[in-house]
């Protein structure tokens, strides 16, 4: 493993630095409060949960704007962590930029690129590479007022590597003339590279490095402070009237129905998405089976009603495949619920009465991707009653040991960081 975070070299602290400077501008402050009011007004914000949520949404999507604004510089060559949660950089607090239903088990990283100029990705493998590592072609910044259409995508295990576990990749306007290896831009359709390691083991698998090396094209402009500070203003009202109009969309299924999950191609090669709203009382539970379906990665994540992940760090909001405890036959039952049921696979939703949840089916098999075994089944039960609706072999969990698990979760999250 490398000594440092692959996360934390001086392009990323760069741009949060420049990110944190412009959220502060007293003009894009205010651009952010005057959003406030499109989110006490809006439907979610009818229900505790929601109305909770308000500021956390309000900030995070703000600066997820923001950094969208700073990190889509063709001329700083980075590839650049986000969506993730808050932290301090020597003291100084960066705020998170969930959004989404952002995944804990995924590193999404960002790099700038345009349909003019040519860039070459040189990658590291360190130790163990996540289950599933792609690198897509997008046309926009997610979120950023349109939707992004995928315009190529590779994946790691396509690419060439020698037996350092070196590997790179081309961007740029030229046909890619049967390359693995070659991502083709084309004319007003390339604005970024979006890499997403999905780590399951968070102890032991580690995101690729990346250097990025722009190699051919016309001299970067920089921008004046104004130029900044009025694509931020702009980028924040679009940014959440975007999220803010597609998630009832995007979440409109009845509370705690769960639908089988389907292949697409949303952004990605080879993925099916289940997602769901949940609604529970103090005393129930909402159970749920899942199975793999021979998908090398799978996960299921907690989000609050506007789409933004719990604290994953202090809660069991998330679990992947390799998290969770698998019945005899394969499947994966969790249980979601406000107070800990002492069952090993909870979901816990951090106090929250209402909320979203997105089941993630990637690098699926040869085969196909069989939608009818996806979920095996779902239903609302009384927590007095829960045992009687779990598999025989559900595997419960002690105080202690559900201490030990938290704690286990934080310290490998941590390393994200270190």
């Amino acid at each position: 493993m490398p000594v440092r975070s692959v996360l934390n070299g001086p392009g990323q602290l760069a741009i949060e630095a420049d990110a944190v400077r412009l959220f502060a501008h007293p003009a894009v402050q205010a651009a952010v409060e005057a959003k406030r009011a499109a989110f006490e007004a809006h439907p979610l914000a009818q229900a505790p949960a929601g109305r909770a949520t308000i500021p956390l949404n309000l900030e995070e999507m703000a600066f997820s704007a923001v950094v969208s604004v700073v990190a889509m510089d063709v001329g700083r060559a980075t590839a650049f962590w986000t969506l993730n949660l808050p932290h301090a950089r020597d003291g100084t607090r960066v705020p998170g930029t969930r959004h989404g239903v952002d995944n804990p088990d995924n590193v999404y990283r960002v790099i700038a690129v345009d349909d003019v100029s040519d860039f070459r990705i040189d990658g590291q493998v360190n130790d163990r590479p996540g289950a599933d590592v792609s690198f897509t072609l997008f046309d926009a910044y997610p979120g950023s007022g349109v939707d992004s259409r995928s315009q190529g995508v590779l994946i790691l295990d396509q690419l060439d590597r020698d037996d350092e576990g070196r590997f790179s990749f081309t961007v740029g306007p030229d046909e890619t003339g049967g390359r693995v290896n070659h991502l083709q831009t084309r004319p007003g359709a390339a604005r970024l590279i979006f890499v997403r390691d999905s780590l399951q083991d968070w102890a032991a698998e580690t995101p690729v490095s990346l250097t990025v090396t722009r190699t051919a094209g016309p001299g970067a402009t920089a921008r004046s402070e104004g130029q900044l500070v009025a694509e931020a203003v702009a980028a924040i009202d679009a940014s959440i009237d975007y999220w803010l109009r597609l998630m009832p969309q995007w979440f409109g299924t009845p509370f705690n129905e769960i639908a089988k999950g389907r292949a697409k191609n949303f952004s990605y090669t080879q993925q099916a998405t289940s997602e769901a709203r949940f609604e529970l009382a103090v005393d129930e539970a909402l159970v749920v089976t899942i199975d793999p379906c021979g998908a090398r990665y799978l996960g299921v994540q907690l989000a609050d009603p506007w789409g933004a992940s719990m604290d994953y760090g202090a809660h069991t909001s998330s679990l992947n495949q390799h998290q969770a405890h698998r019945s005899a036959d394969g499947t994966i039952t969790y249980v979601v619920a406000l107070s800990d049921p002492g069952v090993h696979n909870w979901l816990d939703p951090a106090g929250l009465e209402q909320g979203t949840m997105l089941h993630r089916w990637q690098g699926l098999p040869d085969g196909g991707f069989d939608t009818e075994r996806s979920v095996r089944g779902s239903r609302v039960v009384k927590l007095d009653v829960l045992a009687s609706a779990l598999p025989t072999d559900m595997r419960w969990v002690t105080p202690a040991e559900r201490r030990r698990q938290l704690s286990q979760r934080a310290a490998d999250l941590a390393r994200r960081l270190d």
